[in-house]
């Protein structure tokens, strides 16, 4: 566990404030089941201590981005990566929205570094202008199958020790390669990378589909835990996943029921991961 609450980079209420009410002020397929297991991630990772920089493979307007960006501490960078079109950067809209949302949320230039590329053209383990030391990266890039198993190895190759992959669209019936690719992933033992949480889909396939967490073995306890403390409302069961035990999912009725980590669940959790 940190010892000290790090510095965020914009504040200590903006990551909520967003994740309550300003990410509906962005285009996107983010849903609130998504949001509200994605903010406990952040906050566990403040909690355990994990830092390192942000990244996402398909942006689109930035929605989860933005999210992202917002957990950052001082001293971290967040990494975009999205063609934008075919050929990259024929999507002069969707690039110039991406960037007015951006600043809109006072994320300047100086904090993030965006790719107008196809992540084909990536170095495994690096980033463009990273050293490679990433804690949340999201895939939600190219949907074919190869695709999908090329970026989850990139951002595997790309993670620290406590990093987690937010692997989108699994289920989505849209795009049945994203699923086959992710079983496959697995079915093919990624070295110490395993399922920490699914999160269901909780509305209509056109406003997001269920995401799967996976982070490194020696975290994932610590994860789970974290999860099944802080959303414990939401969490429908714990099952085996992809040959993976113990695999917590998250299913919203309704709106989700997030828990703060404040002092009295810092030391459950505290306690409980011992």
């Amino acid at each position: 566990m940190a010892d000290t609450i790090p510095e965020k980079l914009f504040g200590g209420d903006a990551l909520g404030a967003y994740a309550m009410a300003g990410v509906e002020s962005v285009a996107g397929m983010l849903q609130s089941g998504s949001i509200s297991v994605i903010w406990s991630l952040a906050e566990l990772q403040d909690f355990f201590g994990v830092s390192g920089d942000v990244a996402e493979i398909g942006v689109h307007h930035g929605r989860l981005f933005v999210m992202l960006c917002l957990a950052m501490r001082r001293g971290e960078r967040a990494f975009a990566v999205d063609m934008f079109g075919d050929p990259p950067g024929a999507n002069q809209d969707d690039h110039d929205q991406f960037l007015a949302n951006l600043a809109r949320h006072q994320i300047q230039p100086e904090h993030f570094d965006l790719a107008v590329q196809d992540s084909r053209t990536l170095i495994q383990g690096h980033w463009p202008g990273s050293a490679g030391n990433v804690r949340l990266v999201s895939v939600d890039g190219d949907h074919r199958r190869d695709a999908v198993l090329r970026d989850l190895a990139l951002a595997a190759a790309s993670l620290n020790e406590g990093g987690v992959i937010i692997a989108d669209d699994l289920f989505n019936p849209w795009y049945p390669t994203v699923t086959e690719a992710i079983y496959e992933y697995f079915w093919d033992r990624p070295g110490d990378m395993e399922p920490v949480a699914f999160i269901a889909a909780n509305g209509p396939v056109e406003t997001g589909a269920a995401k799967l967490l996976i982070g490194r073995t020696d975290f994932a306890s610590r994860y789970k835990a974290g999860f099944k403390l802080l959303n414990q409302d939401d969490l429908k069961h714990c099952d085996a996943f992809a040959g993976y035990a113990d695999v917590p999912h998250f299913y919203f009725a309704d709106q989700p029921s997030k828990r703060p980590l404040d002092a009295a669940m810092a030391a459950i959790l505290a306690d409980i991961t011992a």
